[in-house]
């Protein structure tokens, strides 16, 4: 099952600028650490507990890898969390329980299974 992580900055306590370049390193670690970038949205086929002490350890280690001056990577998230894909619903798309099949239209495909 895919997991996500969701990463959104404290732009409101912070310089644009700061921000975007601490989003540039954690995107660029988050993306190296094995996730796919979907905007503020990472996402990874690992099981939960893989997956969160992954993203945990890349937001660690990028806190390790910072200027002496400029250590508090934590100081800048403002969101940090992960849940199971599974769990979310697109509501871009209609109610699942409102989607139907069509039997009648797709009676004239034959299967080549064996």
């Amino acid at each position: 099952m895919r997991q996500a992580i969701v990463i959104n900055l404290d732009y409101g306590s912070h310089p644009y600028e700061q921000c975007h370049s601490v989003w540039g390193q954690i995107a660029s670690n988050m993306t190296a650490a094995g996730f796919r970038p979907e905007g503020r949205l990472f996402t990874i086929g690992k099981n939960r507990k893989e997956a969160f002490e992954l993203a945990r350890n890349v937001i660690d280690k990028l806190e390790d890898e910072r200027d002496f001056y400029d250590k508090e990577i934590h100081l800048y998230l403002k969101e940090f969390y992960g849940f199971d894909m599974e769990d979310s619903v697109n509501l871009m798309l209609p109610p699942m329980d409102s989607i139907e099949l069509n039997e009648s239209r797709i009676s004239g495909i034959v299967s080549t299974n064996g």
